[in-house]
């Protein structure tokens, strides 16, 4: 039982990408199937750990493996699941097959919408948000080379200004009609976040 409570210890920190020596030694190959499986871990991961097996001197056993993981597998493609995999933003996992996939299908793509919702509302705010920091770096220059206009003695120099000033209220203004836009796909995107999280019970 201690050597279980290890194993599945020592799985949740790492197993995704390699197994250690001692895991090898201790040979548990249903337990690791099993754990990997409610990892959404796929059993062809069996092949990474059988290399790493073999380099530290001992044996693997697919059978027992793959009789763990379709156990592990009977957990994880749950409806529940399904939806967190998808909340995740997780590729869509292939570990579910037959009747199994259907009800963990279902949940992901609810779950998925969710992402996007989200992913969504997140991308339009950092653009508003980058726009309105621009927006307001374009007042603080023309502001600049007004004042600079009024005091300029050169008629070159107050060519300069005015052109200068010309091109940034040009892009101010380009800016400030993008921006009403962003504001209102933004206020539609955070009506459609809030549907979902109400749906969701989040």
């Amino acid at each position: 039982m201690k050597q279980l409570l290890l194993m599945v210890s020592l799985l949740s920190l790492g197993a995704c990408s390699s197994i250690s020596q001692q895991e090898c030694q201790l040979g548990d190959w249903f337990a690791i199937g099993k754990t990997d499986a409610q990892q959404g871990i796929a059993a062809s991961q069996f092949r990474s750990y059988q290399k790493e097996c073999a380099r530290h001197g001992h044996n693997s056993d697919f059978q027992a493996y793959q009789q763990g993981h379709a156990e592990g597998a009977i957990e994880f493609c749950q409806y529940d699941q399904g939806v967190l995999w998808g909340q995740q933003g997780k590729s869509y996992n292939s570990i579910c097959s037959g009747a199994l996939e259907a009800e963990f299908k279902l949940g992901y793509q609810r779950g998925r919408s969710w992402y996007s919702a989200k992913v969504a509302l997140e991308n339009l705010q950092q653009v508003f948000a980058q726009n309105t920091e621009t927006i307001a770096e374009l007042e603080q220059r023309i502001d600049a080379n007004t004042d600079a206009l009024s005091a300029a003695q050169s008629a070159q120099q107050k060519q300069q200004l005015s052109t200068e000033n010309k091109s940034l209220r040009q892009q101010l203004g380009e800016l400030q009609r993008s921006q009403g836009q962003l504001q209102r796909d933004l206020q539609q995107a955070e009506l459609n976040f809030s549907l979902l999280q109400k749906q969701e019970g989040l």
